[in-house]
This record gives structure tokens, sequence and C-alpha cells, in this order.
């Protein structure tokens, strides 16, 4: 095996047996965990990294080893992926669980294509094998990659890796179904603060939405084709504009008139790391409100939208205001180093990477 580590790649055949399953077991219970599978398997098979996504390359639903963080940025930021050379592979990712580069590219494509030459070839990658499965109808791929002096997956490799397939599609199609019951209890937690919340997923369709957003709902704020419209054109026209990524700013509002009422003010409030999922495929959520009515506080929504404690919601919405991380430790009477692990979590859990954001961040939930 050309630059294969035969003594790493020896050990996948007994985790598919014993820890394999363990950790896909965990994984169901805990989503939070398919970062560590990935990891796991690009050890096993003697991979430089790998990269999970939906087949449609939506980056959104995706995520990656450490060591392709620097790849699958450029993969997605540059467009790659509206134009991935190995989507010639679908076919047989469908059919038999696996495609590897030699399935679909001669020596003389590699020599020549960008996609090898350039996008690959910048960090040193060459070699791909993508284990397809399928989750609620859509095909995902989980993606090893290796660079060229760790050579080819062979064939008696390939027919290894194949026997993944089954395995992650059981355990994707059941991290589904924790998922969606997690986003069912996330607007539930919305309908004790008395606030209405729809969820969206990656392409703008409602998932779940509570009994105080269906009733802000009737002729001039509706859902159709399980997608949110209104009769006001520029409403309309942004609600439209959540279905392309693109379009969708970190926090927003939408103001939808009403005829017979004070108009609707819907918050756009992006979901990230658990509080999204990564195979139920919520994206977004939206906060309904009509104008005076009380406001909840935002620490109460900084803990149900994004799973923060109450001491890390509370952190949140202090440094928002402006003052530092050492005045918020001595204002709460918490040392620096717990003051730290706080707002790392926080920057965990809901995306942000500096105070700046935060302040965006609150002043979008408190409107």
């Amino acid at each position: 095996m050309s630059g294969v580590r035969p003594d790493l790649f020896a050990r996948l055949h007994d985790d598919l047996e014993s820890g394999f399953r363990e950790d896909l077991e965990e994984a169901v219970i805990d989503p939070a965990r398919w970062p560590d599978l990935a990891e796991r398997v690009v050890r096993a098979s003697g991979s430089e990294g790998a990269l999970l996504l939906r087949s449609d390359r939506t980056g959104l639903e995706s995520l990656c080893t450490a060591s392709l963080a620097d790849a699958s940025r450029r993969y997605f930021d540059e467009g790659w992926h509206r134009d991935d050379h190995r989507l010639r592979g679908i076919p047989l990712m469908r059919t038999r669980g696996i495609a590897v580069d030699q399935d679909f590219t001669t020596p003389e494509e590699i020599a020549r294509l960008p996609f090898y030459q350039d996008l690959l070839a910048s960090r040193g990658l060459r070699w791909f094998a993508g284990i397809g499965f399928s989750v609620k109808g859509r095909l995902w791929c989980l993606s090893l990659q290796r660079t060229v002096e760790q050579g080819p997956y062979e064939l008696h490799e390939q027919r290894r890796l194949a026997t993944l397939s089954p395995l992650l599609q059981r355990a994707g199609l059941l991290t589904s179904m924790v998922e969606r019951a997690r986003l069912a209890g996330l607007t539930q937690a919305f309908e004790l603060i008395d606030r209405a919340a729809l969820i969206l997923d990656a392409d703008g369709r409602a998932l779940r939405w509570n009994d105080a957003f269906g009733v802000l709902l009737g002729r001039d704020l509706k859902l159709a084709g399980g997608r949110l419209t209104a009769e006001d054109p520029e409403a309309a026209r942004q609600l439209e504009a959540l279905a392309r990524p693109s379009g969708r700013p970190p926090i927003s509002a939408v103001v939808a008139a009403r005829r017979d009422g004070p108009p609707l003010v819907i918050h756009v409030v992006p979901l990230v790391g658990p509080s999204r999922g990564l195979f139920a495929g919520a994206s977004t959520l939206l906060l309904g409100s009509v104008p005076g009515a009380p406001a909840a506080p935002a620490t109460a929504i900084l803990q149900a939208a994004y799973r923060l404690t109450p001491a890390e919601a509370r952190l949140a919405q202090a440094l928002s205001s402006g003052i530092s991380l050492a005045e918020a430790a001595s204002r709460f009477a918490i040392t620096a180093a717990t003051a730290r692990s706080q707002l790392k979590a926080i920057f965990a859990k809901t995306g942000a990477t500096r105070q700046s954001d935060l302040v965006r961040l609150v002043a979008g939930l408190a409107r």
C-alpha cells in the first residue's frame, strides 16, 4: 500500500466491530461527538483529514476535522463546492457506498484540473474516498482526504471503508430524530417566555414553530409551501432572502405591515453549534413580536436559543453592555479564569468571536 500506514488501517476493522459502533451510539445521544467520529476514521484509515457534508455541498451543514479547516474554508469561500469535480462519484456512493478518485478521474485530469492542482495541491492533498449514506432522503458524504505521500485508497481499503456506510446511515437517522426533538423543545422554551418562535432549515423552509407563532399567522403572514411569506411586498422579499445563505445577515429584523393591526416584527437569529443540529438542518430562528408587547429578558432568550447556562447568559449580557471581562468578573464575584472559561463557552455556543459580536447579538435579541 504505497505511502499508507497499514498498522493504523488494520485497526479499522476492529473499530467497526467494537469501538466504532459504541462511538456512533454516543454520537446519537450527543451529536457534538460527530467530529470525534470523523477523527477516529481519519486515524484508522491513515488519512490526513475528513469533511462530513451533504452531497449538495451546503456549507451550513458540514463539519471537518481540524487538519482540514483551512482547505474547507477555501472550498466554500471560493465557490469550489459549486463545481466539485468529485460530484461525479455520487452515483457510486449511492449504489455501493463509496467512491474514490480512480473511479472517475484519469491521471491526465489530475495533472491538469485546477481542482487538483490549485485547491488540493495548495494544501498538499490529492486522494479522496467518499463514504456515502442517506439521511431523510438526502445523501451525505464522509469525505476522507489523503496527501500525495499517503497514496490513493486501494481496493481492499475501499471495501472496508464501505462497511461504514450502513452504520453511518443508521446513526445519522437516529441523530436527526434526536435533533428534531431538541428543536421542538427549543420552540417550546420560547413559549414559556411568551415569545413566538419559528425555526427555518438551510433552504428557508419551516421546521418547527410554537403556538405563539401560529397565532401570528393569517392573511398578512402565512406559510406557503413550507416557506414563510407576507402580503407586504418588501417583507416578502426579505423573507424570501432567508432561503439564500448569502443574503442572511448575522442579525436582522423583518417588519411586515398588517391590514388590521400594528406591524409584525420578525427578528432573525442565526443558529450555530448544538442549537443548529447537523442532520436536522436548522439554521435560523425567527422570533416574532408586535410593537408594544412586553420584551423578554435577553438572558432568557440567550439561554433558550443557544443553550447558555444562567451564568453564561448573565456574562454575555454584561459584556454586551461594553464592560470588560475583568469588570464583569469583579461584578459577579468570579475569578478571571472562570470568566475566561465562560466566555469561551459563550463564543462556542453563539458563534461569536469577539465582544463586538456579542453586542450585536444581544441587541438584536432584545428588540
